[in-house]
């Protein structure tokens, strides 16, 4: 087997694994905020930034996600979508993603979880977003290689930005994407229920970062 067909089966593994991964991250994460502290005491004025930033770009998370994925619905497995936020980025989920994961991150006010977040974030998603560029590659041929050559991977550009007058969704499938664009929103409330049960004494800390 030759290098660049392994590369391409660890690159394929890695993607297909992309769920449950992050998930038993997410886990691990939340571990971590119920027997750890913030990083800065409550009330004082870095905390309040800490905590609002991160509202802040959980809320650009989950809206930008629910457009990215109103666009998809229906159409992810058949057809080329190149519209919408998808003219300006070719992966405007992970992109809005990387918000949400910085937000959740600020918004438990504790220095090691933002750490780590950003580092899972930064390490393991670009294997995933080679792995689907591809398989989109595969799938569709010279049309996606010249939608990458226009479009940029992640940094959006603003100027190519398109959208139809009408456009038809599956409503199905959007009700069941809008309540996955609102996952970070229902963690956010999360941690503020353990935030509770640790100021009333229920759960107990046992290490606070600095």
């Amino acid at each position: 087997m030759n290098k660049t067909l392994k590369n391409e089966k660890f690159l394929f593994a890695i993607a297909k694994s992309r769920l449950i991964v992050s998930r038993i991250f997410g886990l691990l994460i939340i571990a971590l905020l119920i027997f750890t502290g913030h990083s800065f005491q409550q009330g004082k004025t870095v905390d309040v930034f800490f905590e609002m930033s991160g509202l802040l770009l959980i809320s650009i998370c989950s809206f930008g996600r629910l457009w990215a994925l109103m666009y998809i619905s229906g159409y992810k497995s058949s057809t080329l979508i190149t519209e919408g936020p998808y003219s300006i980025v070719r992966h405007p989920l992970y992109f809005f993603s990387f918000f949400g994961a910085i937000g959740i991150g600020l918004a438990s006010e504790n220095i090691l979880i933002l750490a780590l977040i950003i580092s899972f974030y930064l390490v393991y998603y670009p294997f995933t977003i080679l792995a689907e560029e591809r398989k989109l590659a595969g799938k569709f041929g010279q049309s996606y290689t010249d939608y990458t050559s226009k479009v940029p991977r992640f940094i959006p550009k603003f100027s190519l930005y398109r959208e139809p007058e009408f456009y038809s969704v599956t409503i199905r499938k959007l009700a069941r994407n809008f309540a996955e664009a609102m996952l970070l929103v229902w963690i956010f409330i999360l941690m503020h229920f353990i935030e509770l049960l640790q100021d009333s004494g229920v759960l107990k800390v046992y290490w606070r970062i600095p």
